[in-house]
């Protein structure tokens, strides 16, 4: 998949307005923990020192509702080569280190150490991660046009830190010269999904994850790419301020309290149309097939985060839509089937398409609610030595309905742990296209200075012993439609195949997850 193909789906995504987390890394895009199991929160002072180095919608008060993963590929030059991640830029922080939002110390860099010895999901040669620390180092360096001659006479038989700061913390700010040494030593793993998380980027993360209430009005914006970019009401959510005052799917937002939004980006409208709670914003709306814009003045209120939506669709199918898996998820799932139930659902749509995961219990806590047996395999991961975990369900399921799981190349971690063990167990049949292939699990390490650290622990397998990592689940019945096509009517040709499907299974009487 080409990065710029990625680029431009991540940017017309939209972002719940609460959420918005991005990584720091070479990659420009956001990515958020894709699946983490939480960790207890150590304090960065109690670690003992481990040793050295030589050793697509966002919530109109918020970014992407889904948890995004950085689906990129590298690119390939012409002698097909990959070609090199582009370069961190320091500039800002360099003119002001406090730009950077925190002050990474000693403590933190031995923490990071200490973890990717103690857990990453493979042994990392110490040469790795010492070329990793003194490569990003030069790229610093040279940014602050200070000469980078003095790095060649590192040793890395011992800490390299103290070496680092002897050598140039007279040139460079101290927690400059930490921040890039800890992110050299993650470059050395060669994995994107290990990454250090900025306080401010960690504390919009639990904001999603955990579904917690922020000021706002309750629509999920976009940036409509067939419409020169223009800020667009994608969907009000129910209940809400944005609900009750009018506002409708398809309303393009052409200015907020007066100002024009041409040309603003998400994160921008997200800043402008979040508030507290009680006060109040204008968003002046140009709505298809009339001629006049309208003001809507919306009195901001405590919107929860949501990761599920649900509506009941033709023929009695219930349509359920996981954004994320998140701390809630599988009690706002539960309570979404249920009222489709008494809605008169007899069949089920489950669409994980861009849904880039979560946290590995939500993925077994919704397959729970399908297996009809307690204890059921839905996912078992394998660690650095070769242990074996097994996520079991806790509890028997009784939703026994013919079901379509939909799936799409940025479906991936949780997403495709739910869809590969529903399809394992004859549960569903998977449409759309493949997805991502991403089987692999990051613990966060949460750290007293409010930063966090995200690492690869793990490799997941479904139920059946299928490797997702770098392969992806590949679709019962495949059908290819832009990403951006999710949830746009008739445009989502996607969902007419499935509803086409589900209908074909009626008629059948075929088993859900016949033929995978």
């Amino acid at each position: 998949m080409k990065i710029d193909t990625v680029k431009k789906f991540l940017a017309s995504c939209l972002v719940v307005l609460a959420c918005g987390c991005q990584a720091v890394g070479p990659k420009p895009d956001a990515e958020i923990a894709d699946m983490v199991v939480p960790a207890a929160t150590p304090s960065i002072k109690e670690v003992v020192e481990p040793g050295h180095i030589s050793t697509p919608p966002i919530l109109g008060d918020g970014t992407s509702p889904t948890a995004q993963v950085d689906t990129s590929e590298p690119e390939k030059t012409k002698d097909g080569e990959e070609e090199k991640d582009p370069k961190r830029d320091y500039s800002k922080v360099l003119k002001d280190p406090k730009e950077l939002g925190f002050e990474p110390d000693d403590a933190l860099f031995r923490n990071v150490y200490y973890y990717i010895k103690k857990s990453f999901v493979e042994d990392v040669p110490e040469e790795r991660l010492f070329e990793g620390v003194k490569s990003e180092v030069k790229d610093l360096l040279e940014q602050a046009e200070v000469p980078t001659d003095a790095l060649e006479t590192l040793d890395s038989g011992k800490k390299v830190l103290p070496q680092l700061k002897s050598r140039f913390g007279d040139k460079v700010d101290e927690d400059l010269l930490t921040f890039a040494a800890i992110l050299g030593m993650l470059d050395g793993l060669e994995d994107h999904y290990s990454l250090l998380m900025l306080p401010k980027d960690y504390s919009k993360l639990q904001e999603q994850m955990q579904n917690t209430e922020f000021g706002g009005i309750g629509i999920y914006i976009e940036l409509d790419r067939d419409d020169d970019n223009r800020l667009t009401v994608f969907e009000p959510i129910e209940g809400t301020p944005a609900y009750e005052a009018g506002l409708m799917a398809g309303d393009k937002v052409v200015k907020i309290d007066g100002e024009s939004t041409d040309g603003i980006t998400l994160e921008q409208a997200q800043n402008k149309i979040r508030g507290p709670k009680g006060s109040k914003v204008v968003l002046t709306v140009k709505r298809k097939g009339e001629k006049l814009t309208q003001d809507y003045t919306v009195t901001r209120g405590n919107i929860h985060v949501v990761s599920v939506s649900s509506k009941m669709l033709d023929d009695n199918v219930g349509y359920v839509r996981l954004r994320l898996f998140g701390y809630q998820t599988a009690d706002e799932m539960k309570t979404a089937i249920e009222k489709l139930k008494t809605q008169g659902a007899k069949s089920l749509i489950l669409d994980l398409r861009n849904n880039g995961g979560g946290y590995v219990d939500a993925a077994v806590d919704v397959v729970s609610q399908f297996l009809d047996k307690d204890n059921g395999l839905v996912v078992y991961t394998i660690d650095r030595n070769n242990r074996r975990r097994e996520y079991r369900a806790d509890h028997p399921g009784s939703l026994d309905i013919p079901t379509i799981v939909m799936v799409n190349e940025f479906s991936a971690s949780a997403s495709e742990i739910t869809a590969g063990a529903l399809r394992d167990h004859g549960l569903a049949k998977l449409v759309g296209t493949k997805s991502f292939g991403k089987g692999s699990v990051q613990q966060l390490y949460p750290f007293s200075d409010g930063s966090a650290l995200k690492l690869t622990i793990a490799k997941f397998y479904t139920p059946s012993g299928k490797v997702i990592n770098k392969h992806g689940l590949e679709p019962d019945i495949k059908i290819e439609m832009e990403p951006r096509y999710v949830g746009r009517g008739e445009k989502d040709t996607q969902l007419k195949k499935a509803l086409d499907t589900l209908k074909s299974m009626k008629l059948s009487k075929e088993p859900a997850g016949a033929g995978s």
